[in-house]
Order: structure tokens, then C-alpha cells, then sequence
């Protein structure tokens, strides 16, 4: 593949165990592995693609969700040209969090594209669509629902977030 075009740090947010290492694995290695075990700091991931006849070179950014981590949140954020936020769909209170992890990423990197993960929908679903829809409402931030599991919309997932940051990116510059 030849040189990139672009360079993209993506940052993904959200708490723990809400799968965001297995949709980068899923992504990135086109694997899953079943013993994932929770992410320490940050781990950092490459991948190049070839998007609209440009190719990107992805820096991914696996951040830790402990709440140990919090103060670090800010750092690993900085200078990201988007984010996931990703949540798990079994469990509510890790939709809630999405404002002290967007506050986080604001605060270093300004206003960069965010796509909403609500992940696990293979699952049985205990966050309603009406409840996403109104906190969403207030934002403008696109939504995907995933599997990694299944290996649903996870490519979809980055190539809209990068479509996105094009987008941000050619809007910024008129």
C-alpha cells in the first residue's frame, strides 16, 4: 500500500467491559479473542485504509475505562481527530457516563467528530431506544449499533467516523 494521505488518532471512550478492545481487535486484526481481560492506560493500534481513493492511516487509541484512569483521560485525548464512544447495551449506567468522557475528550481536543457505539446487540438490550434518542438529541454526534461477537457494522462504525473527520476537515478550510 503506499504512503497515507491522512493520519487519524481515534480515540475510544467509554467504560469498562464495554467492549472496546474487542471492536478494535475485530477491526484492526479481524479477530476476536475471548479472554480479553481489561486494558491498563492506553494501548495504541495501526491500521492503514483505503477510503474514497485516499488512504488513512488509523492511530488507535484502546484507552483503559477504569475509573483509576480518569486523570489520564485528558492526555490520551489530546490531539485526536475523532472518537468513538462506546457503550455496552446490557448495561445502562455505561450509557450514562458518556458526559464525563465526552467532557474529557472536549477538553484536549476540541470539537472532533464522535460516533456512538452501543455495542453487544446481539445481546438482550436493557437501554431503550428511547432513552438513547433523547440524550442524542442534544448532541450531534452520529450513532452506530455494533456486535463484535458478531462482527456487526464494526467496519461501518470507522469508516463513518472517518468520513466525518473528511467531512470536519474540508468544512474547516473554506
Amino acid at each position: 500500500m503506499r504512503p497515507p494521505d491522512y493520519v487519524h488518532k481515534l480515540v475510544f471512550l467509554g467504560d469498562t467491559g464495554v467492549g472496546k478492545t474487542s471492536l478494535v481487535q475485530r477491526f484492526v486484526y479481524d479477530s476476536l479473542s475471548l479472554d480479553v481481560g481489561h486494558t491498563i492506560g492506553a494501548i495504541i493500534h495501526v491500521k492503514h485504509v483505503e477510503l474514497g481513493g485516499a488512504v488513512h492511516k488509523l492511530v488507535i487509541w484502546d484507552l483503559g475505562g477504569e475509573e483509576s484512569f480518569r486523570q489520564l483521560r485528558e492526555q490520551y485525548c489530546a490531539n485526536a481527530s475523532g472518537a468513538f464512544f462506546v457503550f455496552d447495551t446490557t448495561r445502562p449506567e455505561t450509557f450514562h457516563s458518556i458526559d464525563s468522557w465526552l467532557e474529557a475528550l472536549y477538553a484536549s481536543a476540541d470539537d472532533v467528530p464522535v460516533v456512538v457505539i452501543e455495542n453487544k446487540i446481539d445481546l438482550e438490550s436493557k437501554v431503550s431506544p428511547d432513552e438513547i434518542h433523547s440524550l442524542l438529541s442534544r448532541r450531534v454526534l452520529k450513532y452506530i449499533q455494533t456486535s463484535a461477537t458478531e462482527n456487526t457494522n464494526v467496519e461501518r462504525a470507522f469508516v463513518e467516523l472517518v468520513g466525518e473527520i473528511m467531512r470536519n476537515m474540508f468544512v474547516s478550510r473554506e
